[in-house]
């Protein structure tokens, strides 16, 4: 290119970033004068011979009078598209009373639009006069016109990079305009990855029941524009009436912090106004909690107000009610500052057991929250990640996207997102779903480590993380904190901050996805709520079936049923291969007498293929936090996902697998597994299997213990109807008379209290007969052990527990009150002798007016047949009352 073509392409270039300036001012977007400042760094570094010229603002924020300075050459230049007389003598007189002489020797004003033919301000002339630098105000006001002649001056060398530089930032910008006009198909390819996870039932929308706290949070986090308002709200609810009005008794000088005031500053018109309006906001509650802070039981004591001497009594009287109500104020201060700090965070973390609900929460988040307010996102589930090679996996996935803008690096992303956050005046979000996924979890800590310094690095783009517990401490809690302490949020546990209501809501909501027709027993349903991952599991079992009346969950039954569906989805040849995979990994775990994690080392390709796929679904099996060290390198480890269907697995192997082919295995593994972390789960499921599976080995080296009796009790919950015997009820009749601790037998008679069908071998009528048989005393003694609690403190709170059971029986309608069944009624007349009297009249009014009902009369005759002098008074006194009535 001649030198004539080179000087017509620079001008040509200037001129078209001078109009572009011009028509994005005229539409009131601003932004695009700050991005000018870093787009002239390199164009008058070249032009000046200033290779050290820097942006000031990126060195302090808002610094004065200029916006560009080498201090090698000691050359200034302010950027700005106001070319008035009056914009010019302002810089000029903040470069003189900051002292700026002291730094630079000359300073240009550079004008983004086009300056003034002339400026012929006195006001302007007389503080030129009065500067000690030369400033020239027809040389030392540019705009592109004069900078085009500075080119001119250049070698061709030097104009052929002027050139370069501005083709490569007019490229950037042509790539930018590009991406924003394809952005909604760019954000389309991303909610596809929302539709994948649904199609694999990781996310299930109608089961989402959301957790309000943090989707209050999360407001703050992704849409503080639209949400600061509520801060407001707050500032305006605060008050220091109170405190003051007891600080004045106290003869001691009120608090003055008008943070109501904060509530009148200017409303925000963009991200940029709202970040200074909010700098402004916490620093005046910082400042307030610092006064009041000294009239708290917070922090150090030695910092809390002390009177002077002869105000001494005042204090003395007044101070616990002013500390007390500087403790709420300093509380609800403390929670404003908390909202601003989440607007302000750039990381949004949430951790948890596997199971519960994160991957629902996110995708919910993004499909319907994020959406709905517009809010552009990209969603990346990590086990994605996987098909990238690193060091660059978040950057690729997010590339891999025909619509992706044409950008170099990780930088140049992020920068475009950033603009793209300014334009929607709302943050850019990437969600990145289930760290943990990732198999190469020692380069992606790395990988990651980059990826976050690199996103803080810009004002407006931020990050939504998932990971489970295990991994997050054992591998990524060193890289979030305390490198990004400071812009991080983090939610521990999501079913945490589910009320009750709300877990009932996700209880029916499976039920009617999984379309399960079934009427549950109030144990079942708090067994299932309380569980999501067995939840999750039973409905997986029984999907589109009808299995009527549920009394009870066993969590054997559920494993079982799920493993044996889970086999049948591969193809029949398979199918003993998927099995044999299963026990291999027990049998592993088994000889190497480690349960946490196994070592992927020795399994064929068939067998890496099954256990991929069952760690593909998470339940099963999982990925494990790899072991360190040079031998564990490359090799991957696996663990099963849920300790107790762990336990249920290896007790599950040894009861099918190992008897018929090894007995004397059995022996030797028995000898051992009191020393095994999983004692207690594995003895529970090798206990329940061998009674299931007739394998009378094992029941043998079960009941060999010396405190069988102590697994006998803890696991009474896991024998289902089909393997109980006469055999267990007489045991269980055996031990409520034998039992000596008040634990167990409070245990063992809660859970007969709750059994009412009758064809179980073990329920209510064992209690029921075993409280026939206790007089007076020994009657009062049991009821006392059964409704004691380890922290009472006086000696009768279990008397109220006894009337707070009569009124639950009390509350029911008639229909219920039948539905609990005779003997459980009856139990109910053997406890109310030792009710306060309110619930024991009332227990014995409510049989009196039911004798027509046969439950009732029934449960009057058993009372009938105690050996207690109280219950047959009860007995005697209903009878009466009938007969009156």
């Amino acid at each position: 290119m001649t030198r004539q073509e080179l000087l017509q392409k620079s001008a040509s270039l200037l001129a078209r970033f001078a109009y572009e300036v011009r028509v994005s001012n005229a539409l009131g977007l601003f932004d695009i004068n700050t991005v000018a400042e870093d787009f002239l760094v390199p164009i008058f570094a070249t032009i000046l011979d200033c290779p050290d010229l820097q942006n000031q603002n990126r060195i302090q924020m808002n610094f004065p009078a200029v916006d560009l300075g080498c201090t090698t050459t000691r050359t200034s230049i302010q950027v700005t598209s106001d070319a008035s007389s009056g914009k010019i003598n302002e810089t000029l007189e903040k470069f003189k009373s900051h002292g700026l002489e002291a730094d630079f020797d000359r300073l240009l004003v550079y004008v983004l639009t086009e300056r003034q033919g002339t400026y012929t301000s006195k006001v302007l002339a007389k503080t030129i006069s009065g500067l000690t630098i030369d400033f020239d105000l027809t040389r030392d006001i540019l705009d592109y016109n004069g900078l085009a002649q500075l080119i001119g001056e250049l070698a061709n060398e030097e104009i052929q990079k002027i050139v370069d530089l501005l083709e490569a930032e007019f490229n950037k910008v042509d790539a930018r305009t590009k991406f924003r006009s394809e952005l909604d198909a760019f954000l389309r390819v991303s909610a596809q990855k929302i539709e994948d996870e649904r199609s694999t039932k990781k996310y299930i929308p109608s089961v989402f029941v959301e957790t309000t706290e943090t989707k209050e949070e999360m407001r703050f986090f992704a849409n503080p524009l639209f949400f600061f308002d509520k801060i407001d709200d707050e500032l305006r609810r605060f008050s220091l009436d109170h405190i003051n009005e007891l600080l004045r008794l106290a003869r001691v000088e009120e608090l003055d912090c008008d943070l109501r005031s904060l509530c009148d500053l200017a409303h925000p018109k963009n991200l940029f106004e709202l970040r200074d309006r909010l700098a402004t906001q916490q620093s005046e509650i910082s400042k307030a909690k610092e006064q009041v802070s000294v009239f708290t039981w917070y922090g150090e004591r030695s910092e809390r107000y002390e009177p002077k001497d002869y105000l001494t009594g005042y204090w003395t009287v007044f101070r616990h009610n002013v500390e007390s109500s500087g403790s709420g104020v300093f509380r609800s201060l403390d929670e404003i500052s908390k909202q601003i700090d989440l607007i302000q965070a750039k990381i949004f973390l949430i951790t948890g057991m596997a199971g519960q609900g994160k991957t629902n929460f996110v995708c919910d988040l993004v499909e319907n929250q994020f959406r709905k307010f517009e809010i552009p996102t990209v969603f990346i589930p990590a086990r994605k990640l996987n098909d990238f090679p690193g060091p660059n996996r978040v950057f690729s996935y997010i590339t891999n996207n025909r619509f992706a803008p044409d950008v170099r690096d990780i930088h140049e992303m992020l920068s475009l997102l950033d603009d793209v956050a300014r334009e929607f005046g709302k943050p850019f979000i990437i969600a990145i779903d289930g760290i943990n996924e990732v198999g190469d979890l020692d380069g992606f800590v790395s990988e990651l480590r980059v990826f976050l310094d690199a996103m803080c690095q810009y004002d407006f783009v931020k990050v939504i993380v998932t990971c489970r517990n295990e991994f997050f401490d054992h591998k990524f809690a060193g890289l979030f904190e305390p490198q990004f302490a400071e812009h991080l949020h983090r939610v521990q546990d999501l079913r945490n901050e589910m009320s009750e209501e709300n877990k009932d809501r996700l209880l029916n909501s499976y039920l009617h996805y999984f379309q399960i027709d079934a009427v549950l027993s109030d144990l079942a349903k708090e067994f299932l709520k309380n569980d999501l991952i067995l939840l999750r599991i039973f409905c997986d079992i029984h999907e589109g079936q009808s299995i009527g009346y549920v009394p009870d969950i066993y969590k054997g039954d559920i494993f079982e049923g799920y493993l044996t569906m889970k086999i049948g989805e591969f193809p029949a040849a398979a199918q003993r291969k998927a099995l044999a995979s299963i026990y291999k990994i027990c049998a592993n775990m088994l000889e190497n007498e480690d349960f946490a994690q196994l070592p992927m080392e020795g399994f064929d390709d068939t067998e890496t293929e099954i256990v991929e796929k069952l760690i593909g679904e998470d339940i099963i099996l999982r990925r494990e936090v790899p072991t360190t060290g040079l031998a564990s390198l490359g090799v991957e480890n696996i663990s099963f996902t849920y300790d107790e269907m762990r336990d249920f697995l290896l007790a599950h192997f040894v009861v099918v697998e190992t008897p018929p082919t090894a007995p004397e295995k059995v022996d030797e593994l028995f000898s051992k597994v009191r020393d095994w972390p999983i004692y207690e789960g594995f003895f529970r499921y090798a206990y329940v299997l061998a009674r299931k599976k007739k394998c009378q080995k094992v029941i043998e080296a079960c009941e060999s213990f010396k405190d069988f009796d102590r697994h006998y009790l803890n696991n009474l919950t896991l024998l289902s109807a089909d393997i109980q015997t006469p055999d267990d009820a007489v045991r269980v009749k055996s031990m409520l008379t034998t039992l000596t601790a008040e634990r167990d037998l409070r245990r063992l008679s809660w859970f007969l209290f709750r059994k009412r069908e009758a064809s179980d071998q073990l329920n209510v009528q064992i209690l029921l007969e075993h409280l026939s048989e206790l007089e007076d005393d020994a009657l009062e003694n049991f009821s006392r052990a059964m409704f004691s609690r380890s922290g009472d403190y006086r000696g009768s709170e279990w008397r109220d527990r006894v009337s707070s059971l009569l009124k639950s029986l009390l509350d029911l309608d008639k229909e219920q009150q039948v539905g609990i069944g005779c003997p459980a009624l009856a139990v109910a007349l053997y406890f109310a002798p030792f009710a306060r009297w309110e619930e024991r009249e009332a227990t014995k009014n409510l049989f009196s007016s039911r004798w027509p009902v046969q439950e009732f009369r029934d449960a009057i005759s058993m009372g009938k047949k105690a050996n207690s002098g109280g219950v047959q008074a009860c007995v005697a006194e209903i009878e009466g009352g009938q007969a009156t009535s």
